[in-house]
């Protein structure tokens, strides 16, 4: 079993590589040894995380091994977009494995308390099949950190921008002797009211009714509903989606 998408110390650089016996991707423990080939590629004798020393393999540096790939959280969605190339956890019969899988379209969905509900059309790189996964077989490359780094800066920008004028139009209304007058409520009437002007039952107030969402705070516009943002068409992979994988 794989434990290549398990939580890690981010303090601490950490990687993965690529098994030959079976095509997926699985966290490294120690890096034992190295050696360079006549062919020039220099290989590194890998302990895999969980394993023992018989499962010990050689794998080739520039081509076999990266950088971890990340779990993502609920919130976390928005960074993945159609064409990235994701660790993708495949569920078969015999095994469930992490492998390679380029993202061809996404569903936004509506979060409620389970979390991110998108659903995330994929390819696996390895086989060429299509599945339909939730965000949790998701790893994402490190890569795309600087897309949440975009989307944290502009949330910061908007909220700070909201307190400015919050604070400014206070400020406006306590600064203007004549706004502070007219707020100050007369005790005494200037003129006498006529009983009979008087409705005998007060007008029902009138309501409005203003649409919100209930999505997650960073997340795009795009999020608040349950369309495809990629406009998959009736009948399509979007419509599977919604009786597939809850």
């Amino acid at each position: 079993t794989s434990v290549g998408c398990a939580p890690s110390d981010t303090s601490i650089l950490e990687f993965e590589a690529k098994s030959s016996r079976d095509g997926a991707w699985y966290d490294v423990a120690t890096f034992l040894t190295h050696r360079h080939l006549e062919t020039g590629n220099p290989e590194v004798l890998v302990r895999f995380s969980g394993f023992g020393v018989d499962e010990d393999e050689w794998i080739n540096i520039r081509q076999h091994v990266r950088q971890r790939s990340l779990p993502c959280e609920a919130s976390e969605c928005v960074a993945v977009l159609p064409g990235d190339v994701i660790l993708c956890f495949q569920e078969g019969k015999e095994q469930a494995l992490y492998f390679d899988a380029q993202v061809l379209d996404a569903q936004r969905r509506r979060h409620d308390a389970r979390g991110c509900r998108c659903r995330f059309l994929v390819r696996y790189l390895h086989d060429d099949s299509e599945e339909i996964v939730p965000l949790r077989k998701v790893c994402r490359r490190p890569e795309t950190d600087y897309r949440l780094q975009q989307l944290h800066a502009a949330t910061a920008k908007d909220l700070a921008a909201q307190q400015h004028l919050q604070k400014a139009s206070g400020e406006s209304l306590t600064g203007n002797p004549q706004v502070q007058q007219s707020m100050v409520p007369e005790t005494m009437p200037k003129h006498q009211i006529s009983l009979s002007t008087v409705p005998p039952v007060a007008p029902a107030p009138q309501h409005v009714n203003i649409a919100f969402s209930t999505g997650p705070a960073n997340s795009t516009s795009n999020l608040g509903g349950s369309a495809p943002v990629s406009g998959a068409a009736s009948g399509g992979w979007g419509e599977k989606a919604q009786q597939g994988v809850e």
